[in-house]
């Protein structure tokens, strides 16, 4: 059975969020641990910054009122997040970050064969983008794959293996196949975008083979122009699918992969993405 885990914001965390990550993990045969990163101290430091020292004595009642209405929000959410555990049948650990959520929860992806995040979650009381900073260091830092979910969760049809014969998008696509030998049914759309005038799929039939040991219907794609224009084109009316990335924030690979290509992606489309590197 796979273990895997999913980070939430004690403070900032939806019941959708928790119903995905719940209905992916039951889908996989997985045993799902929810990680509550509790970060209070780093969410009452913006409130510190936003008013001058001359309006000192009604900046300590703000302080109060805000830390007080902070305190009711996360014990009545750990509340709920504790129900919902318990009704699912899903692990729930409380682990305090003392200002560094990302490091938390590397550490956490040391033990587990799967992280699973929202695009979304975010540790500090200003607005943030999506992906927020917290996803996008902890993607670059995972000591396990990622699969940055969408905010609901559709049925699956296909799952997209996005290829350009580089180790690190094979070891994705390799990675995915022994996490999910379930979805053995599936059918696989093998995806590439044609580079540096390379009209051919690399390595097209030993790929071919290996995918078609494991998958009963392997079909591919070759697409034309920009690699991260193309490809995002091509999955952003996509809400039926699974979508493979490799090397996410590592140095030395091919542009197709680029971190600003991937963190596009997750920006502005509404699918399960799988990201990992070696």
């Amino acid at each position: 059975m796979k273990k895997m885990i999913a980070a939430v914001d004690a403070l900032h965390f939806s019941p959708s969020q928790l119903a995905t990550f719940r209905y992916f993990a039951r889908e996989q045969d997985a045993r799902l641990t929810i990680i509550c990163l509790d970060n209070f101290s780093a969410e009452m430091a913006p409130m510190t910054s936003m008013y001058p020292e001359c309006y000192a004595i009604n900046y300590a009642q703000i302080t109060a009122e805000g830390r007080a209405a902070l305190e009711w929000q996360r014990t009545t959410n750990i509340r709920k997040l504790e129900d919902a555990c318990a009704e699912g049948a899903i692990g729930l650990r409380i682990v305090e970050t003392n200002g560094y959520p990302v490091q938390e929860i590397v550490k956490e992806s040391r033990f587990a064969d799967l992280l699973l995040l929202s695009a979304d979650t975010s540790f500090g009381s200003l607005p943030d983008t999506v992906p927020t900073r917290f996803v996008t260091e902890t993607l670059a830092g995972a000591e396990c794959p990622v699969m940055v979910m969408p905010g609901e969760l559709s049925v699956i049809r296909e799952i997209v293996f996005s290829y350009n014969g580089t180790f690190s998008s094979t070891y994705a696509i390799r990675t995915f196949t022994t996490l999910f030998p379930e979805c053995s049914n599936i059918p696989v759309k093998l995806l590439y975008v044609e580079e540096k005038g390379h009209h051919h799929i690399p390595h097209e039939e030993k790929i071919i083979n290996y995918l078609s040991l494991h998958y009963d219907q392997v079909t591919t794609e070759v697409l034309t122009g920009d690699p991260a224009t193309a490809f995002l084109a091509y999955l952003i009316r996509r809400n039926d699918c699974i979508v493979t990335y490799g090397a996410y924030g590592r140095s030395g690979v091919s542009r197709f992969f680029h971190r600003s290509d991937a963190e596009n992606v997750l920006r502005t489309v509404n699918i399960p993405i799988f990201i990992t590197h070696p």
